[in-house]
């Protein structure tokens, strides 16, 4: 076990010190003011340290060497060879310091939220800065990243407005119109998404642009009642073709005889991140298909956590974001595009065809996240944000 001391001016430079010098696995010991700074005791292999002293303690003596005992006979007739023991369960002692060791961990956690909250509460502009964040929406964790950027000294007005700047660089964006790159692209998700509406937006938009002759839809949806027929429906309204696969095989014959098309869109399965169906779902990716994600606004963060951690194995080249008009607060859709570095393509406001579907653009989000903050403002006073910047560190 190697323990060392460190002086910082500040709990997060002593942390970023410990971790260069004992590395990220390192566990405080115990701090306190010195002087202007701050004086920090540090260990490593601390835990595994006390797991050896336990063992040890906990392990019984030795027995005397004695003569091996004769190997089991295989049973008749042949057979394969018997099952090894189970090992033995620790023992109460080994229980007992681990559940020590836990609870000694969240002490320190919570002590560390704690200093790292007043220590927060010691620049106003940044606390100003978080509360911000948290009113657009914005995930606890991004929250206080932002907040943490922004410089000590800083004016008022800098202080007022570099927060907003900091999300909106950080929002992962598509940078010009891809759809008219052309390609084949499906558009995946969780039903409800809102995935046919906004391929027929899509598609509206395309032959606003190229006319519908180089353009193509194709649906592999078998699931949902009435799914085909809707998207026949808007097919029939843009004057342009739509053809059916029933699986991976049907669905790579149907892209072969519309290879002379520019822009091919599939429609695909509204299910679940946990639905038996989406490895199916899944297998579109291939066959020179880009997938985008589409992503519903209204989502829950951690249902949005789910959903794109589920459908990481498509590789999304994109997401679209969906329903912003039946929400209070987009923040936490954006937070998630920034936490899994998914880049919005386009963003879906409306049920209009095409007009309420916009090119995604980073300013424009944050500015929509403002609006709707200040339309349904809520109250974010000093205890909300302690409680959530406390849980925060808790969970890291």
């Amino acid at each position: 076990m190697k323990i060392k001391r460190f002086l910082a001016k500040n709990m997060r430079e002593a942390i970023r010190l410990v971790r260069e010098e004992l590395g990220p696995e390192a566990v405080i010991l115990s701090n306190h003011r010195a002087g202007d700074g701050i004086e920090v005791v540090a260990a490593t292999d601390y835990d595994a340290a006390l797991m050896q002293q336990a063992v040890r303690r906990a392990a019984p003596p030795p027995e005397p060497p004695s003569s091996p005992a004769p190997a089991p006979s295989p049973p008749a007739g042949g057979g394969h060879d018997p099952l090894p023991a189970p090992a033995p369960p620790p023992s109460p002692e080994l229980q007992q310091l681990r559940r020590e060791l836990g609870g000694m961990r969240k002490l320190l956690e919570s002590q560390m939220a704690g200093m790292a909250w007043r220590e927060l509460r010691e620049h106003p502009q940044r606390l100003r800065a978080l509360q911000t964040m948290i009113q657009l929406g914005v995930e606890p964790t991004l929250a206080r990243e932002i907040a943490a950027e922004l410089p000590e000294a800083s004016d008022d007005e800098r202080a007022r407005f570099l927060p907003l700047g900091l999300l909106t660089r950080r929002l992962p964006v598509v940078r010009h119109d891809v759809l008219l790159d052309g390609g084949v692209i499906a558009l995946v998700g969780p039903t409800g998404a809102g995935k046919t509406t906004t391929l027929a937006k899509l598609a509206a938009r395309y032959a606003e642009r190229h006319g519908t002759r180089d353009l193509a839809l194709v649906t592999t949806d078998h699931f949902r009642v009435g799914a085909q027929e809707q998207l026949f429906t808007y097919g029939r309204l843009l004057g342009v073709p739509v053809q059916t696969a029933a699986g991976p095989d049907e669905l790579r014959a149907v892209l072969a005889r519309l290879s002379d098309r520019k822009l091919v869109l599939i429609d695909t399965a509204g299910v679940g991140p946990r639905d038996a169906q989406l490895q199916a779902q899944l297998a579109v990716k291939g066959h020179g298909v880009q997938n985008w994600l589409v992503l519903s606004a209204t989502t829950q963060a951690a249902d949005l956590d789910a959903v794109i951690r589920r459908y990481a194995p498509a590789a999304p080249n994109a997401c679209v974001l969906t329903k912003l008009d039946e929400t209070l607060r987009i923040g936490g859709v954006l937070s998630a595009t920034v936490r899994h570095h998914l880049p919005i393509a386009y963003c879906c406001d409306g049920q209009r065809v095409p007009e309420d579907l916009e090119l995604a653009r980073a300013n424009a989000l944050v500015l929509r996240a403002m609006q709707l903050a200040r339309t349904t403002p809520a109250r974010v006073d000093d205890a909300t944000l302690a409680l959530q910047f406390g849980a925060v560190h808790a969970a890291q």
